[in-house]
C-alpha cells in the first residue's frame, strides 16, 4: 500500500495541472501580499484572509480533479488490470490514491504556509496557525474520498461537477438551514435531517480569518473537527471500497 501512495505520488508530481496548481497558488499569495500593501490599515489580515483562502481552493481543486481522474486515467491505461493481476486488494488501490493525494496536499499546504510566514511576518498564533493549515487539510483529504467515491460511480466530468457542489454545501449548509427553518412543512424538516446526516458540516470549522489567527483555539473544536473530518473520510472511502468490490472494470 505505501508502495502505490509512493507510485501514484510521483505520477501525480508530473501533471502538468499539478503544476499549474502550485504556480496559481504561489501567484494569489503573491497578490494577496500586495493588495495587502496597499491597505493603510488591517494589512495583515487582508493578506491572511486571502492567502489562507487560496491555499484552501488551491488544495480543493487538486483533491476534486485528481480524486475523479485517477480511476478513470489507470482504466484507460490499462495499468488498472496489470495491478489486479497481483494479490491487491481493490480497496488497496482506494487508498493509495487517497494517500497519494493527502500527501500532494501536505507538501502543497506546507510550501505555501511557509511562504506566508515568511512574505507576511510572524505576527500571529503560530500554533493557531497550523491548527488551521491541518484542518485545511483534512477537508482537502474528505473532498477527495468523496471524489473517490464519485469515480467509482460516474465519469471524471460529471463527477468533478458534483464534488464542486458537494464543496460548496458543505459551506452553505448553515443558510440553507436558515431558510428552511423559515419554512413551516414537514418536508423541510425532512430536508433539513438530510443535509445533517449527508452533508459534512464546513461552515462550523471555518477558520480562514484573521481573528482566528490572533486567538487560541478551543480543544474541543479542534479534536471534533479533526474527527469530523476523519470520519466522514473514512465512511466514503469503505462506501467505495463496496461498490468497487462489485464494478465490472476488465
Amino acid at each position: 500500500m505505501i508502495s502505490l501512495i509512493y507510485i501514484h505520488t510521483q505520477e501525480w508530481l508530473r501533471l502538468k495541472f499539478l503544476q499549474v496548481a502550485f504556480f496559481l497558488a504561489f501567484a494569489y499569495i503573491c497578490i494577496s501580499y500586495l493588495l495587502g500593501s496597499l491597505s493603510f490599515t488591517e494589512q495583515l489580515r487582508i493578506k491572511y484572509d486571502l492567502g489562507l483562502a487560496g491555499l484552501e481552493i488551491t488544495t480543493f481543486l487538486v483533491s476534486a480533479f485528481i480524486a475523479n481522474h485517477a480511476l478513470h486515467r489507470d482504466i484507460d491505461r490499462k495499468t488498472f488490470q496489470v495491478i489486479l493481476a497481483r494479490p491487491i486488494a481493490r480497496w488497496h488501490l482506494l487508498v493509495g490514491y487517497l494517500g497519494s493525494l493527502a500527501l500532494l496536499n501536505l507538501i502543497l499546504v506546507l510550501l505555501l504556509g511557509t511562504t506566508m510566514v515568511l512574505f507576511f511576518g510572524a505576527e500571529i498564533n503560530l500554533i493557531s496557525f497550523l491548527i488551521i493549515l491541518f484542518t485545511i487539510l483534512l477537508k482537502s483529504v474528505l473532498i477527495g474520498s468523496f471524489g473517490i467515491m464519485l469515480s467509482t460511480l460516474v465519469r471524471p466530468m460529471f463527477g468533478l461537477v458534483m464534488t464542486v457542489a458537494y464543496w460548496v454545501l458543505a459551506y452553505s449548509v448553515s443558510d440553507i438551514i436558515y431558510f428552511i427553518n423559515k419554512i413551516d412543512h414537514q418536508l423541510a424538516e425532512f430536508i433539513l435531517k438530510m443535509f445533517h446526516i449527508f452533508i459534512p458540516q464546513f461552515y462550523l470549522f471555518n477558520w480562514k480569518s484573521y481573528i482566528y489567527l490572533k486567538n487560541s483555539f478551543i480543544l474541543t473544536e479542534v479534536i471534533w473537527s479533526w474527527f469530523h473530518c476523519l470520519g466522514w473520510t473514512m465512511l466514503l472511502l469503505f462506501i467505495s471500497s463496496l461498490i468497487i468490490r462489485k464494478k465490472d472494470i476488465i
